[in-house]
């Protein structure tokens, strides 16, 4: 099950209910031999389109593990678990997905070249792109790199992970700790004004929620306020 940032997870019965009334009207079909259209492998492989995924695997970091996959039309989604069962899906503006696949393109037509740099580093998580979809499909890891294409791509994706893990944060101390929601801001502002977030527009309906809750504190409400005009007055 996939949600979108403030959404409230609940049992989908309509779907239950849609589910068995399709399968009643398929085995009546069946019964008076009429066959069910098949979606060809093409049509599939066209709906399915390309897609990047990026994985960043760093025990001990926050978060330890999360992937962020995203197709051509800036539909991503985002977890925090190999088997989350409950990623969020967002959108992600138009440049920057272009800018994704622009990046995994290069990388992809050179599917030999050795991402990872000859220097000893430290331990810095293991990286793994990987495109899917027409062109040339490929999956590569690294932990350190000098490739100036595979450093914009990780570039990109922290970005992305920071606004998401800002996202995951507000929503869980506005259920169950509000007076940590004035830091919590603080820290989101800090990283907006520094250019270390991407898609922060994401973020507009729960800091609507902030502004207008009376019961969180009206410096939370007044904070949530400014960030709110920091993000529409610079589109981010």
């Amino acid at each position: 099950m996939k949600r979108r940032l403030g959404q409230t997870i609940r049992p989908d019965l309509s779907h239950s209910l849609r589910t068995t009334r399709d399968c009643a009207v398929a085995v009546a079909l069946l019964a008076v031999g009429i066959a069910l259209p098949a979606m060809s492998t093409a049509a599939q492989d066209n709906d399915a389109g390309r897609v990047v995924t990026f994985t960043k695997e760093f025990p001990g970091s926050v978060p330890p593990f999360y992937s962020v996959t995203v197709r051509e039309n800036g539909g991503a989604v985002y977890k925090t678990e190999p088997e989350d069962e409950q990623p969020i899906e967002f959108q992600l503006p138009a440049d920057v997905a272009s800018e994704i696949f622009t990046l995994a393109g290069k990388l992809g037509a050179s599917p030999d070249r050795p991402l990872e740099s000859k220097r000893r580093v430290a331990n810095m998580g293991k990286k793994t792109v990987e495109l899917l979809g027409a062109g040339n499909p490929f999956m590569t890891s690294f932990n350190h790199t000098e490739v100036p294409e595979a450093l914009e791509l990780l570039g990109l994706f922290e970005r992305i992970s920071a606004t998401q893990q800002h996202a995951i944060r507000l929503e869980y101390l506005v259920r169950f700790d509000r007076l940590g929601v004035v830091k919590a801001l603080l820290q989101l502002e800090s990283d907006l004004d520094n250019g270390r977030l991407i898609g922060a527009g994401q973020l507009v309906p729960m800091l609507e929620r902030i502004r207008t809750d009376r019961a969180i504190a009206q410096i939370a409400q007044g904070r949530a306020a400014q960030i709110l005009g920091k993000i529409q007055a610079e589109k981010f």
